[in-house]
C-alpha cells in the first residue's frame, strides 16, 4: 500500500477553531493532528500547485480540482487518515494511534475498546494504560502582529494583536516524550519528498511517499466506500452540514452526514455509555486569499461508528464529496 508520511520537523501548531474575536487576547483549541485542509495545502504546495483564487472557499475548491487532475479522481479518496505512530513504527499496529476526543490517543489494539451488553466502553485498568493512551500536551505560545508605519521605518507591535497559540507535544502518561509521525493511504501515483510550511506559526514539516505492506492498514474506510458491517472509530472529523438554517436536531432531514445518523454511537468513555459530541472546526487558512476559511460543524475524531449491515455510499453533495476527497470521515475498522 502507497502511504504518505509526515514527519515534523519541529513542535506543530495546529488548531481545530479561528483565531476569534477583537480581543485583545484571544486563544483557539488546540489538536494533535492535522486537519485534512492542512493536509491537503501541504500535498499542493509539494507539488508546485499554485491556486490564484481569493476567496477562501472557492481556493480551496480550485485546489480540490487542481489535485484530481495531478492525480485522479477514482471515486476513493486523495488522503485516508491519519494514524499517528511514533518511533517510526508505521508497520506496528500497537504503536499506531487514533486522537480521542479531547485529550488523548487511544491505541490501536483491539483490547483497549470493549464491549459489555451491547455497549461500548475504554479500557480502564490502571496496568494497561501506557498501552492503550497517549496524552498530548500543548505549550502555549503568545504571537504578536508586526506592521511598518512608513516605509524603511522599524516594525511595531499592532494594538489589539496579540494571541495565545499551541505547540503540540506527546507524552505517555508515565511522562515519557514521544516523536510523532502521521501515516495517510495516499492514492496518487505521484511521489513526494518534500520540506514544507505545515499548520500555524510558519512550522515545517517533511512529506514523503513509500510503499509498506502492514495489513492493519486496510482497515482505514471511506464513506466513499462501501462500509461493511463492524465497528469503526473515526480518524478525522466527520462534517455534519446543516439543510436547515434553523436545524437544531441531529436528524435526517435537518443535516447531511456522510454516514447513516442511527449508526453514530459517539465518543467513547469509561465508565458509562458513549456520548455523541458535535464540534466547530475552521477549514483552515488560505494561503491563497490570505484569509480564513469558516467554521463548519463535525463530529470529531474519536467518535464510533456501528454498522449493522453492509452499507453502500449513499448520493452526496458536492460540498461533501469534496471533503471526503481531502480525507474528510476517514474511518478505521476495529473489529
Amino acid at each position: 500500500m502507497k502511504i504518505l508520511e509526515i514527519k515534523p520537523l519541529e513542535p506543530l501548531s495546529l488548531s481545530l477553531s479561528l483565531i476569534g474575536g477583537v480581543d485583545v487576547y484571544t486563544v483557539t483549541h488546540s489538536t494533535p493532528i492535522p486537519l485534512p485542509t492542512t493536509v491537503a495545502g501541504a500535498i499542493g504546495a509539494s507539488m508546485n500547485i499554485v491556486i490564484s483564487q481569493t476567496d477562501p472557499m472557492e481556493s480551496l475548491n480550485d485546489l480540490i480540482n487542481e489535485l484530481k487532475k495531478r492525480c485522479g479522481d477514482s471515486g476513493r479518496p486523495l488522503i485516508l487518515g491519519p494514524l499517528t505512530c511514533f518511533n517510526e513504527h508505521a508497520t506496528d499496529q500497537s504503536k499506531c494511534y487514533a486522537y480521542l476526543h479531547p485529550r488523548r490517543l487511544l491505541s490501536l489494539a483491539e483490547h483497549c475498546i470493549v464491549e459489555s451488553n451491547g455497549i461500548v466502553y475504554l479500557k480502564s485498568r490502571s496496568g494497561d494504560r501506557d498501552v492503550c493512551y497517549v496524552d498530548f500536551t500543548p505549550i502555549t505560545g503568545v504571537g504578536v502582529s508586526l506592521q511598518r508605519t512608513k516605509p524603511g521605518e522599524e516594525k511595531v507591535v499592532r494594538y489589539g494583536y496579540m494571541y495565545r497559540y499551541p505547540l503540540i507535544t506527546f507524552r505517555t502518561p508515565s511522562g515519557r516524550a514521544l516523536n510523532p509521525l502521521y501515516i495517510y493511504e495516499f492514492n496518487c501515483e505521484e511521489n513526494i519528498n518534500a520540506v514544507v510550511r505545515f499548520g500555524g506559526e510558519s512550522r515545517v514539516a517533511k512529506l514523503t511517499t513509500r510503499s509498506i505492506e502492514a495489513s492493519y492498514l486496510k482497515n482505514i474506510k471511506s464513506p466513499l466506500d462501501e462500509l461493511e458491517k463492524g465497528l469503526y472509530i473515526a480518524l478525522s472529523p466527520i462534517p455534519v452540514i446543516p439543510l436547515k438554517n434553523d436545524a437544531t436536531q441531529l436528524s435526517p432531514g435537518n443535516v447531511e452526514l456522510p454516514v447513516h445518523i442511527e449508526s453514530i454511537l459517539g465518543v467513547p468513555q469509561e465508565t458509562r455509555p458513549a456520548k455523541i459530541r458535535i464540534t466547530r472546526l475552521g477549514l483552515g487558512f488560505s494561503e491563497a486569499a490570505k484569509k480564513r476559511r469558516p467554521e463548519v460543524l463535525a463530529l470529531p475524531p474519536g467518535t464510533l461508528i456501528k454498522v449493522k449491515e453492509d452499507v453502500k455510499p449513499p448520493k452526496f453533495s458536492n460540498l461533501m464529496r469534496n471533503l471526503l476527497y481531502i480525507g474528510f470521515a476517514a474511518l478505521y475498522k476495529l473489529r
